[in-house]
């Protein structure tokens, strides 16, 4: 998949007026992301993605924050400039993207570094 794809899909899921906002609410949820992830899992993720997309979520962090659900979603309502309901929409649409464009395996690993809670944002409540 390419960076215009990941975007498309993004907008399409989310109902985003245009590709500019899908691109400000993609970056501010996976750059807030790559906070939150150990370093090392980041790359791993982003080695599967789209190098605009990866870039997001490198390079952000040196240890990985310890941000529960709800705090990630207060880091990206800040990131976004958006209130915390908009802001678990934008975690929702952009993660779920995320989810369907990297490897099941991938996919299970990144879930599985997170806490309890943060497989419904990627749409995969099953693998909590």
């Amino acid at each position: 998949m390419i960076y215009r794809e990941f975007l498309a899909d993004v907008r399409k899921q989310g109902e985003y007026e245009n590709v500019d906002e899908a691109a400000r609410v993609t970056e501010a949820v996976l750059a807030t992301l790559g906070e939150r992830l150990p370093p090392s899992v980041a790359d791993h993720l982003a080695d599967q993605l789209p190098t605009e997309i990866g870039e997001f979520i490198t390079g952000v962090g040196t240890e990985g924050r310890t941000w529960g659900v709800q705090e990630f979603v207060h880091q990206v309502a800040t990131a976004a400039d958006d209130d915390e309901e908009t802001a678990r929409r934008h975690a929702e649409t952009v993660l779920s993207t995320l989810g369907n464009t990297v490897s099941g395996g991938e996919l299970n690993r990144l879930i599985s570094a997170l806490p309890a809670g943060y497989a419904e944002l990627f749409g995969h409540a099953e693998l909590a």
